[in-house]
């Protein structure tokens, strides 16, 4: 992807990387779940920060993409790496401890709305009152499709601090995309390659002391696995290059798509039934999403 920025309503690339998005990240919850059946959540964070890096490197290698240079692309570097990868992983992978995937996924949907507020007073970017409307209205949606039991969590005893660790990471998400926005030109494949190995220079120290006193089963190891080289290392590549084709507010939608990602792998191989608290929850965030959308200019 270029680092050309187009009108996302014409860009199919821009939408190809939200769709990309949508579905790698749709399972992250899930992953990380199963990966904590055997592993702490720091050893999670570090051990997708490792494999992120490795494969990368790789790839990098492989393509002659060079790895960031001076002081300053590495300097930029570290910033995305704490932000995008170290700070909310372990942050996410702590408080999925205490917290459902459903609830944490609720708590993570809320990025778009720090996206907008950074936008604003970081970028300088004009944000309408359609777009604040469009995307509380999804937000909105998604609460709905939580239902009563997830909500009856919110705030309980035991639950807040887990839960203000899944309102950290969001922020920290939204943190990172507009770091995205503001780096210098660097090939995409370089500056995140570069982001990968800075987080996981902070976070193999935490992992090493956090490693498990025995070898955990086959399916923690492999969710880990998945963890690291898909969820973290394609999609933080994706996510890099499709912001700086798209912008941040563009790309902030996937953390609204996800949960209609996942009802929709539940309906085909799950045999799940489509309830009337779907069909109304999926309406709002669709309608929310295309209510904040910009218009295109005539």
């Amino acid at each position: 992807m270029s680092d050309k920025v187009l009108p996302p309503e014409r860009d199919l690339r821009a939408y190809g990387g939200v769709a990309l998005l949508t579905m790698i990240w749709g399972s992250s919850f899930f992953l990380t779940e199963i990966a904590l059946r055997g592993i702490s959540p720091l050893g999670i964070a570090a051990g997708r920060a490792l494999l992120s890096a490795l494969a990368l490197v790789v790839l990098s290698r492989s393509l002659g993409v060079a790895l960031p240079k001076g002081a300053r692309d590495w300097g930029w570097c570290l910033l995305l790496g704490i932000f995008a990868i170290a700070l909310p992983f372990s942050l996410l992978s702590w408080g999925q401890l205490n917290v459902s995937s459903g609830v944490a996924a609720i708590f993570i949907a809320g990025s778009p709305l720090f996206i907008l507020l950074l936008s604003r007073f970081v970028l300088g970017d004009a944000v309408s009152l359609r777009q604040w409307t469009g995307f509380v209205i999804g937000l909105a949606g998604l609460v709905w499709l939580a239902g009563p039991a997830a909500l009856a969590s919110l705030g309980q005893s035991g639950q807040i601090l887990p839960q203000l660790a899944c309102v950290g990471a969001a922020a920290c998400y939204a943190v990172a995309s507009i770091t995205v926005k503001l780096m210098p030109p660097l090939h995409p494949l370089s500056a995140t390659t570069g982001s990968q190995i800075t987080a996981t220079a902070l976070l193999l120290p935490v992992g090493y002391l956090n490693l498990p006193e025995a070898m955990p089963e086959l399916e923690p190891l492999a969710a880990l696995l998945v963890l690291g080289i898909v969820q973290t290392g394609i999609a933080q590549y994706l996510r890099f290059a499709t912001v700086k084709r798209a912008g941040p507010v563009f790309v902030s939608t996937v953390g609204y798509l996800i949960p209609i990602w996942a009802g929709l792998l539940g309906l085909v191989f799950l045999d799940e039934v489509l309830t009337a608290r779907n069909v109304t929850a999926y309406a709002l965030i669709i309608g929310g999403l295309l209510l904040s959308r910009t218009r295109p200019k005539p």
